[in-house]
């Protein structure tokens, strides 16, 4: 349980540091031609509560990573924060409470304060280990991501 709060919170100040780059950036233009792309992320046939989105150029696209938050199953990256024209890996992640309290552990105010656990519940093969790609272009429309929990099939 332990390793599961430490990866939670590696993902969080990663998230931030994305947050905080995106945010520094679109202080001023970095001459890239962007382009917007909004989608939809279902896991298990229901529109995915909240979340987060993250397009990794492939290879041959010159481009940053770009990403965003997923809320009521719905994502939406303006051109300005956008990516370029390219293939992208897609990396989709989400946490929820699972129902079980846990000590607070090392580096909170009381360690023996029970909070409630979290886990992240999408499969690998959409984040961490990704299978999911994306062709982004100036004409690309929304992007759908029909995700299925472990041994189901997905996108």
């Amino acid at each position: 349980m332990m390793s599961m709060t430490i990866q939670t919170k590696a993902w969080a100040v990663a998230c931030m540091i994305a947050v905080v780059a995106g945010i520094l950036g679109c202080a001023k233009s970095d001459g890239l031609n962007r382009v917007e792309v909004s989608g939809t992320v279902t896991f298990d046939g229901a529109p995915l509560e909240t979340g987060s989105i993250a397009l990794i150029p492939e290879e041959g696209t010159a481009g940053p990573s770009v990403g965003g938050p997923i809320q009521a199953g719905k994502f939406q990256l303006t051109a300005a924060e956008g990516p370029v024209a390219g293939k992208y890996k897609i990396m989709i992640r989400a946490s929820r409470k699972t129902g079980r309290q846990i000590e607070a552990g090392e580096g909170a105010d009381d360690p023996t304060a029970m909070v409630d656990e979290i886990e992240m519940f999408i499969p690998e093969k959409y984040n961490s280990k990704t299978e999911l790609t994306a062709e982004i272009g100036p004409s690309t429309g929304p992007l759908a991501f029909d995700l299925k929990s472990e041994g189901g099939e997905g996108n």
